[in-house]
């Protein structure tokens, strides 16, 4: 009996202390659950180096849309800048005049930022002619005829990646044929600080000798549809091939319109009227130094 009773009294012991090891391991393994994972020099590195590149790139994008206004300084004399005329950006066909390759645009664009121009919007060209003011020494007016898709697949990037603006002018009824830009495109362009978009007619007539009330259809129905379309008030009205007559000026004026483009070869000034305003046509084969000259640099 005396035996029974001491193995049941060492049999209780073990199950006490059993238990109590059981107690102490299980709050060790609850606290090293709850403990905060310590993070390693190189993991907290990695994590401090991805929100820096990721403040970076936030702060290098508000800087670019916060760029200081350019300061604009008046002119003792009557000011003249090139207005550059351009249509396709693409590798020449059959000789057209009307082709200029990509690296051909992308050697003229560097070599005119390398010079130091500065190149204007429409709203911008508006006020150099009308107060003879500048936003620097060296301006330009880079424009593309006609709304084909390679302007808008080539030149858009070529100009984007340089900083510079590019204005391009829209034939609204050919608006999604096979070579032209559709509505889709207009609105990329439109989303783009650096694009603008203007107006070339519904059709291409040649102005010089439609009646008034064609030419003011053409005029009134191109800006409606752009205005509408990427819900801006269209200012610059680009004559197919050029070509107007004594009483373009003024129907472009009564549509809304504030600029008027030609194809008369020269630099742009008041001195010709706002809406006959002289443009640098750009063909294909120029050298920089070529290029450079036709600018006037």
């Amino acid at each position: 009996m005396k035996k029974v009773l001491q193995i049941s009294i060492v049999v209780i012991l073990v199950a006490l202390v059993g238990m109590i090891f059981f107690k102490m391991v299980s709050g060790k393994s609850a606290r090293l659950e709850n403990r905060p994972i310590k993070v390693t020099k190189s993991v907290a590195d990695k994590v401090v180096g991805e929100s820096s590149e990721k403040a970076k790139s936030s702060t290098s994008s508000e800087q670019e849309q916060a760029k200081p206004e350019p300061k604009w300084v008046k002119s003792d004399t009557p000011i003249e800048f090139p207005i550059l005329m351009y249509h396709h950006i693409a590798d020449v066909v059959d000789g057209n005049t009307l082709f200029v390759p990509a690296d051909e645009f992308k050697m003229e664009m560097t070599a005119l930022k390398n010079a130091g121009y500065y190149t204007l919007s429409p709203e911008e060209a508006y006020r150099v002619l009308t107060t003879n003011e500048k936003p620097a020494e060296k301006i330009v007016w880079v424009t593309f005829d006609d709304g084909y898709k390679n302007a808008h697949d080539t030149a858009m990037p070529i100009l984007t990646a340089l900083g510079m603006k590019g204005s391009f002018f829209i034939i609204t009824g050919n608006l999604g044929n096979e070579d032209t830009m559709t509505d889709v495109m207009l609105s990329d362009l439109k989303a783009n600080p650096l694009m603008s978009v203007g107006s070339h007619t519904v059709s291409h007539p040649d102005l010089e000798y439609s009646s008034n009330e064609a030419a003011n259809a053409e005029l009134v129905d191109s800006k409606k549809y752009l205005d509408n379309l990427l819900h801006q008030d269209t200012s610059v009205i680009c004559y197919p091939a050029g070509r107007y007559n004594t009483e373009t000026a003024g129907l472009a004026e009564a549509a809304g319109y504030k600029l008027g483009l030609t194809t008369n070869p020269g630099l742009a000034s008041s001195a010709n009227g706002l809406f006959a305003l002289n443009r640098v046509r750009v063909s294909y084969g120029q050298t920089e130094a070529s290029f450079m000259a036709s600018v006037g640099n």
